[in-house]
């Protein structure tokens, strides 16, 4: 296991679409990339439900933001450390620190003046920007959402998907594109596998699911029709996807169709 610095998106929107043809390139989309297509984490099974404390309540402060997004990495921690180590997979604990503003984001470039969260491959470690937003919202979803999601690209990493991710090549920039929107999918999809493990133990209710989802449909269209991350609705597909299962087999986005990942 390799853990391996993931760019930023402002970095990968250039790298990954500047592509150079050669003739020893892959087929498009996807081959010759078995820790991607048939990796070990599909095998392992469901991921149990969790027993972790209940969420305190994220309140109005930075010091009760700080203490509620604590509590929900290490329940992250604790179901997906025991479950990683049961199945004889990799396993790093992950580290964090707390940002008014991500100088340098890894996983995609922050958006700065909003709340969110960066995850660094190289590091194990999510950069935590704690804005006004968060502070201010009488929800705790999109805390939630972006924390998981940054520990599916962590689970990502911890298994050589990352670095199956970047090892793969493109001859065109359609091809990158879909590449990229792919591995970003299967983050979501762990997400929803996630939010199956913990959401009753956290305190969360159904209504909460659906409110969560809408979010993260709403802050991907926020991005565009060029968005490089795909339509909100097919990352929320794949969200729910992860949940109605509960198992990362389901998170397979590199044998699903092309029409799957747009």
């Amino acid at each position: 296991m390799k853990i391996r610095m993931i760019m930023a998106a402002a970095g990968a929107s250039v790298l990954l679409l500047s592509g150079t043809a050669t003739a020893a390139a892959t087929a498009y989309p996807i081959e010759d990339a078995s820790v991607l297509t048939g990796n070990d984490l599909y095998g392992a099974g469901k991921l149990p439900a969790a027993g972790c404390a209940q969420r305190p309540s994220k309140g109005k402060t930075m010091a009760s933001a700080s203490k509620h997004v604590k509590a929900i990495v290490a329940c992250l921690e604790t179901t997906w450390g025991s479950y990683l180590k049961e199945a004889n997979l990799p396993y790093v604990p992950v580290q964090f620190e707390f940002q008014d503003r991500i100088k340098n984001p890894c996983h995609h470039a922050a958006r700065y003046p909003k709340s969110d969260v960066s995850y660094c491959g190289g590091r194990a470690w999510f950069d935590v920007q704690i804005r006004p937003d968060w502070l201010k919202s009488s929800s705790d979803l999109d805390i939630f959402a972006k924390l998981s999601a940054a520990y599916g690209h962590h689970v990502m990493n911890m298994v050589d998907i990352a670095e199956g991710y970047a090892a793969l090549r493109h001859d065109t920039n359609v091809e990158a594109a879909e590449q990229y929107r792919r591995y970003g999918m299967q983050a979501k999809c762990l997400a929803g596998v996630t939010a199956k493990s913990v959401w009753s133990t956290l305190g969360y209710s159904s209504k909460d699911l659906g409110r969560m989802l809408d979010l993260m449909k709403v802050d991907a269209d926020t991005q565009g029709k060029n968005s490089i991350y795909g339509k909100g609705s097919t990352i929320v597909s794949w969200a729910k996807r992860g949940y109605a299962s509960g198992n990362p087999k389901s998170c397979n986005t590199w044998i699903a169709s092309s029409g799957k990942v747009l």
